[in-house]
């Protein structure tokens, strides 16, 4: 009986070492599948990232070799610029009127579609689809004509300078 007692002792040690290394090896599994997990992650919010840093850049270009002027605005920051063939004429401060910034915007790229002339209290430049009104501070946004979109607030004297030097059709970049 004692080569079978052994026998029996050695199978019943190679199944609880097979059962031990086996959930250890599928525990490093699950530990290996979930460092992928988070790496393809973070491999896809750098892809978009970079799509949206190329998407600026190619926006650059294109009105840099154009002949038209147009407005950069970073919303997080509250930062513009206004620029002509990749040379800035103009950096503001610009500030949301609403409490809270916008998730994100479907477009990027909006086009100027009207020009409310007034006096430099009162003027407002329309960009449409999204809906983006640039105004003055010293209008309270009860007061606007428009309840609705992103309305974004300047100074009179930065407002002045930008309304007089864009055409309808000028395009602006929003970074958000």
């Amino acid at each position: 009986m004692g080569p079978i007692k052994r026998s029996i002792r050695t199978a019943l040690a190679l199944a609880v070492a097979g059962i031990v290394l086996g959930s250890s090896v599928f525990g490093q599994e699950s530990d290996e599948a979930r460092s992928l997990r988070e790496r393809e992650r973070r491999v896809l919010t750098r892809i978009e990232t970079l799509k949206k840093e190329q998407e600026f850049l190619l926006f650059q270009r294109t009105l840099a070799a154009a002949d038209s002027k147009y407005l950069i605005l970073d919303l997080r920051t509250g930062k513009g610029m206004l620029k002509y063939r990749g040379r800035i004429l103009r950096n503001f401060n610009c500030a949301l009127a609403g409490k809270h910034l916008p998730a994100a915007l479907p477009k990027r790229i909006v086009t100027l579609t009207g020009k409310r002339d007034g006096s430099p209290g009162t003027r407002q430049l329309v960009f449409t689809d999204p809906l983006v009104i640039i105004q003055s501070k010293h209008v309270s946004t009860g007061k606007a004509k428009s309840k609705q979109g992103l309305h974004v607030m300047l100074g009179t004297k930065d407002l002045s300078a930008i309304f007089f030097a864009l055409e309808k059709g000028s395009l602006a970049y929003i970074i958000n």
